[in-house]
């Protein structure tokens, strides 16, 4: 167990890596232009420094100062026992206004950062005051996918099978009768030994399809051996992926952007998902994410992290993956994203779609003075879907 902690101080972090003119990420919700990150410094009394991240922030960056400030009067000079107390304690002072979303993902991003500074001044990777590590190596799956053509996700999903990964995640188009098509082109494409992932972003974002469309695409991934069926419906409509799920015999998944325990755990109830897709950054911290796998692991549902966002991000997910018996895969976005690589101390040690454990102390991210100059943040719109 770390010995006690005082949080001294607490601020936010944004960054950005904008994209040169033509190598801009286009899908068919729109271009990213900038991939951006919402970071939060947590400093403790000794001066350790700690990084977390909110995962909402890719989107939504430049909501996450006022909440760090709402927060910080709860933290800032508080003492703490654990770091894993530290998103709790939030939750329990701020219960009126911050259950849930965003928020739960800046008060993870708190949580995350102590963790992070702790470890470092324990001297041991973040993993070993989560538990400690299960596994050496874990799975991975090639995440992105985007594109507006099929040869654009076909080139992507060939790419990530020559650099040995074994299972590939691409995006939907925008309506049903054009993802089928996609489906129907892109998986007899793929080797006998490559699985695929479908992931339909809440049922295609800003307009759902409807269930009886969620179902008949479904099927179509299903014929073709979907490994899993990711997000086929709207984030809140429990109701709708119960009936999505008991149609299926593959797998459905869901909902990464939950930003409590409770929606994972009604979800699972209603039997609205095989598949548990928790994200440290977004549900609130290590803690909370801990819990979902266990109530997971429970209710014989599979947990497999959601992981889009900086090397912090990565780094958070990472650590608590590998200190979790129930979780077994691993995501792993391969967009061109120099926030994920360059703030690592250690680099990716992928094997042939293994992911090897970090051994540096913390989570093992370095945000210094060069790296928040080198990519300072430019509000040009981040994720922005259309």
């Amino acid at each position: 167990m770390p010995s006690s902690f005082t949080i001294q101080s607490v601020r936010p972090v944004l960054l950005s890596y904008v994209y040169p003119e033509g190598e801009e990420l286009v899908w068919v919700a729109g271009t990213i232009r900038s991939w951006d990150a919402a970071l939060v410094e947590v400093t403790l009394s000794d001066g350790t420094t700690g990084i977390g991240e909110a995962g909402a922030g890719i989107m939504a960056a430049l909501a996450v100062p006022g909440l760090v400030s709402a927060y910080l009067p709860y933290v800032q000079g508080q003492s703490f026992e654990d770091p894993l107390d530290v998103g709790d304690h939030l939750r329990a002072y701020t219960a009126f206004w911050s259950r849930g979303g965003i928020a739960s993902g800046v008060a993870g991003a708190i949580e995350i950062a102590a963790l992070d500074a702790v470890a470092k001044r324990e001297g041991v990777p973040a993993y070993e005051l989560l538990g400690g590590r299960k596994r050496d190596v874990i799975e991975t799956y090639a995440s992105g996918g985007l594109g507006t053509t099929f040869a654009h996700v076909d080139a992507w999903a060939q790419n990530q099978v020559r650099a040995g990964f074994k299972t590939v995640k691409f995006r939907a188009m925008k309506d049903p009768a054009t993802t089928i098509e996609l489906v129907e082109y892109l998986a007899p494409r793929l080797p006998a030994d490559v699985r695929f992932v479908l992931d339909v972003v809440q049922a295609s974002a800003s307009q759902p399809w409807s269930v009886d469309d969620a179902i008949e695409v479904g099927r179509v991934a299903e014929k073709f051996g979907a490994r899993w069926y990711e997000e086929p419906c709207f984030a809140t409509d429990v109701a709708g992926y119960t009936r999505v799920n008991a149609a299926l015999s593959i797998p459905v998944s869901g909902v990464e952007s939950n930003g409590t325990f409770e929606e994972f755990a009604i979800l699972i109830k209603e039997r609205g998902i095989d598949l548990a897709q928790p994200d440290v950054t977004f549900l609130g911290g290590p803690r909370n994410f801990r819990r979902v796998a266990d109530f997971a692991r429970d209710h014989s549902v599979a947990c497999v992290p959601h992981v889009w966002g900086s090397g912090v991000t990565f780094s958070a997910n990472l650590h608590a993956a590998l200190a979790h018996d129930h979780v077994q895969l691993f995501e792993y976005c391969t967009l061109p994203n120099p926030l994920r690589e360059e703030i690592l101390v250690e680099p990716i040690k992928l094997d042939n779609g293994f992911l090897r454990a970090p051994e540096s102390p913390g989570l093992g991210v370095l945000v210094d003075a060069d790296v928040e100059a080198r990519f300072a943040f430019s509000p040009t719109g981040g994720h922005v879907i259309k």
